[in-house]
């Protein structure tokens, strides 16, 4: 079992890997592979099977509790695949930030899949339901204050349906369609290299979780709405989505946690905005276009995509009656603007392979994001990292990765903070794009259990030279942790 394959098994049936978001406080991510898999944000280790797409048969090896006693062979003899994972985290903020400290958080993750083939003989159809129990604390919040957190699973103690929808393939597996309460970030906006790392922003970005209601549809949220996956010819996949934009129903601005509004995940919403979001991808090999036919395959899949939103959108810089935010007149509550937009890029790559079918290969991701300053706080959003498996003598299932983010404040924002300044209304203090570096490594112990030691270092915490209300300056800082994934 190669590191490919070991990445594959903790996203369970076909891949795993680590990550998800925030909402203004989280964010989320993932990835997929065309009509075959599709990948969770970073952090978030839950099988969403794409319906009528050839799943390989299930490898109880790979799973704690094996066939389970023949419970799994049974199972799947009706057309049911169950999926259990359980996730662990320690994080220490070991300088700088607001409390140098430690933390834990964690979730257990179940997933069911119904085929309906197999099931009742109804061809090309998928029932896919999902739940989480989400526990722990914050490091990100309590400890460290930044705004891109330190992991996925940093979202708000829940236990709560994920998703649940129906998906049906036609026309040979070229078109499919899901309808239900979905997650778009399993899907749209995703690098499944960026989604080996465990900061929460190399899922969906800061971008997308800062500049959306409740974050958009994104881990641990999904929203009512339906997605069209349809490839014309190989190898170009199309997508769009359509959904509710505010998935706990709540304003853009709110000091009660989204988790905390929807506890459950079954609130269902329609009452916002419409959600709509396009991807294109081209899935090709850059050997064959640099070395010739012969050379090592080095697969690469390149993608470019956009939302608008239809929902109301507070200016950055001014009230409701015209005044600036930051002056002492102003009424406190923001312009508000009607839709939203966002274009993006990405592409995940394989550079080097040291051989035909080696799994010692050198990936590399980059992702940007593009927005309008006024009426979000940030308009620009750069990513890239690299991955490397099979480094280590003597492990060839461990993964190395190291990987960098910035996003860059709107127009708007940034005058509004020198509108503070200019105005006297703050201490003195300038926006800054926080960086955040991170390096990990993930370590195959059995092909069902995955430790993943990681260091992240932020630069700009907060994404301010000094603390606005107490004119503190703000230090970098240092974070360690240790994820461990069991799939049962």
């Amino acid at each position: 079992m190669g590191a490919s394959s070991i990445r594959a098994t903790r996203c369970a049936i076909l891949i795993l890997t680590v990550g998800a978001c925030l909402s203004r406080e989280h964010g989320a991510c993932a990835a997929s592979v065309p009509l075959a898999t599709d990948i969770l944000p970073s952090g978030v280790p839950l099988p969403v099977p794409a319906p009528g797409f050839v799943q390989p048969p299930e490898d109880s090896s790979t799973e704690l509790l094996g066939n389970a006693g023949g419970a799994r062979d049974w199972l799947t003899r009706q057309g049911v695949r169950v999926t259990i994972q359980d996730v662990e985290e320690l994080w220490g903020l070991v300088s700088g930030g607001l409390h140098p400290g430690p933390t834990y958080d964690g979730m257990t993750a179940v997933a069911v899949a119904l085929n309906t083939q197999q099931a009742f003989g109804w061809q090309g159809g998928l029932l896919n339901v999902s739940a989480l129990q989400i526990r722990g604390r914050s490091l990100t919040n309590e400890r460290l204050g930044a705004l891109n957190a330190v992991s996925g699973y940093d979202v708000g103690r829940s236990t709560r349906l994920f998703e649940l929808w129906y998906g049906q393939s036609l026309f040979h597996n070229h078109l499919d369609i899901r309808v239900g309460s979905i997650d778009l970030d399993t899907e749209f906006l995703v690098s499944q290299n960026a989604s080996f790392f465990m900061n929460a922003s190399f899922g969906w970005p800061l971008s997308t979780s800062n500049n959306l209601y409740s974050g958009g549809p994104s881990w641990p949220f999904s929203a009512v709405g339906a997605r069209v996956k349809w490839t014309p010819a190989y190898p170009v996949v199309l997508m769009g989505a359509i959904t509710d934009d505010n998935p706990t129903r709540g304003p853009f601005y709110s000091n009660v946690s989204p988790t905390v509004r929807d506890p459950t995940g079954t609130l269902f919403s329609t009452s916002g905005g419409t959600l709509f979001m396009g991807e294109a991808q081209l899935w090709l090999d850059m050997a064959k276009r640099l070395g010739g036919k012969d050379a090592p395959a080095l697969p690469g899949t390149w993608k470019v995509g956009g939302l608008y939103d239809t929902g109301r959108f507070p200016d950055q810089r001014y009230d409701n009656q015209g005044n600036l935010l930051a002056s002492s007149n102003s009424t406190g509550v923001p312009r508000y603007h009607r839709g939203n937009w966002m274009a993006y890029a990405l592409i995940d790559q394989m550079i080097w392979r040291k051989e035909k079918e080696s799994g010692k290969t050198i990936n590399l991701f980059v992702r940007t994001t593009v927005s309008n300053g006024d009426r979000n706080r940030f308009c620009f959003e750069l990513q890239s990292g690299f991955t490397f498996d099979e480094l280590l003598p003597g492990r060839p299932d461990d993964t190395i990765g190291i990987a960098w983010g910035a996003s860059i404040y709107g127009r708007e924002a940034n005058r509004n903070a020198h509108d503070a300044v200019r105005l006297g209304t703050n201490v003195p203090y300038q926006l800054r794009p926080e960086h955040h570096i991170e390096l990990t490594y993930q370590a195959a112990v059995t092909p069902y259990l995955i430790l993943q030691p990681d260091f992240q270092y932020f630069l700009n915490v907060g994404g301010v030279n000094r603390d606005p209300d107490t004119g503190r300056s703000a230090r970098n800082s240092v974070v360690t942790g240790l994820n461990m994934t069991t799939t049962f």
